[in-house]
């Protein structure tokens, strides 16, 4: 019995002797909590259209003939204070206009038609009444890059360390190829719901034409250049709608409350 109280001791101690202390347990490092930034999803918010702007200050001819039932008065207003816009290789001058009131039969609608036809040898673009924001004198000008002002092909002007551009919209509907006076192939596009814009220096975009539809004619630039001196680009379109219709539009730049604004317009309709 002692033998046996002996043994079991004996096992005790042994069982004691190998079993390991208790370690410490290792505290967890501190985790420093990063805040996450929130991820920013780009606006797609569009920038603000500025509105086209209307300041007709001025009467505006075309060395053209005019039927005189509906147009007598407006022609009649032309005087020797009125102004010409000419073009000459690519200069464009401000000079006195010289014209002579003439009028004719038309033989297609056989009615009158009463025009201001240029004395000079080569033709002005257009004349103008009087005006304190115009003077005389050769404009600053720059080339215009293509004459149609087609929507998938914005235009961009240089002028006086400020970036101009032009860009269209609007829904084709149809095209076709066609041969100019100079035997070259070319397109024309049919296009609806045309509208044309203006930005400056990446700014907002202030919208200029706002034409519904064409009957075989298209926008044209005609003139692109500082008519007013005021250091800022003024433009003239061409803007007929009609293939029996020439209408030309004169924007400036001086007084606008944006960018442009429409100070001219007239419009010759010889349908027949």
């Amino acid at each position: 019995m002692k033998k046996g109280i002996v043994l079991v001791a004996m096992v005790a101690l042994w069982g004691c002797k190998d079993t390991p202390k208790a370690e410490p347990i290792a505290q967890p490092e501190k985790i420093e909590h990063v805040a996450l930034e929130e991820e920013v999803t780009p606006s797609t918010t569009k920038k603000e259209i500025l509105p086209r702007e209307e300041k007709i200050g001025m009467d505006v001819l075309l060395p053209m003939f005019y039927d005189k039932d509906f147009y007598g008065e407006e022609v009649a207003k032309i005087n020797s204070k009125w102004l010409a816009l000419f073009e000459s290789n690519g200069q464009f001058q401000v000079r006195k206009a010289k014209y002579e009131l003439q009028v004719e039969m038309n033989e297609c609608t056989e009615s009158e038609v009463i025009g201001a036809i240029s004395t000079e040898e080569e033709g002005p673009i257009l004349f103008f009444s009087d005006t304190k924001d115009i003077l005389k004198g050769k404009k600053e000008t720059l080339t215009i890059k293509e004459v149609p002002l087609w929507p998938e092909a914005p235009q961009e002007y240089v002028f006086k360390g400020k970036t101009y551009v032009l860009r269209a919209e609007g829904k084709q509907m149809d095209s076709y190829l066609y041969t100019d006076d100079s035997e070259q192939e070319k397109t024309f596009k049919l296009f609806q719901d045309y509208k044309l814009y203006l930005s400056i220096d990446g700014g907002e975009e202030q919208l200029v034409l706002d034409i519904p539809h064409f009957n075989d004619t298209f926008v044209q630039l005609l003139f692109v250049g500082d008519l007013d001196n005021d250091g800022l680009l003024d433009f003239v379109f061409d803007t007929s709608a009609e293939y029996e219709q020439k209408s030309v539009e004169l924007y400036l730049s001086k007084g606008a409350k944006h960018y442009l604004y429409l100070a001219g317009t007239t419009t010759v309709d010889f349908a027949c």
